[in-house]
């Protein structure tokens, strides 16, 4: 596979972590912990991996901004979390810095 595929793998396993400890109810909800450990151990694996072939900067940048504008997105769709203009703007800006970091390397 290629390291974009594996990075986007792994970003989808950490929203997937990051749901679950949603639905863990602060750890009170005992069988989403096993979805936590298996989404972040997937994600960290993957990841690793793909820093054989993409650089650092790159790859913590998609990473981290996928994953908050994902994580906002489930929030909104799951949770009610809301969605506006601004958080719009918010992930806007955070593919356009993506962009910025992938014509620099």
């Amino acid at each position: 596979m290629t390291p974009y595929v594996l990075l986007g793998i792994a970003i989808v396993s950490e929203v997937f972590a990051e749901a679950m400890m949603k639905l863990s109810n602060g750890f009170e909800n005992k069988k989403p912990i096993i979805g936590i450990i298996a989404g972040y151990l997937v994600a960290f694996y993957l990841m690793a991996q793909t820093l054989n072939d993409l650089p650092l900067g790159f790859v913590y940048a998609v990473w981290t901004g996928a994953g908050v504008a994902l994580t906002a997105l489930i929030g909104a769709a799951f949770w009610h979390e809301g969605f506006n203009a601004k958080k719009a703007l918010g992930i806007v800006a955070i593919i356009a810095g993506v962009v910025l970091l992938k014509l620099g390397v």
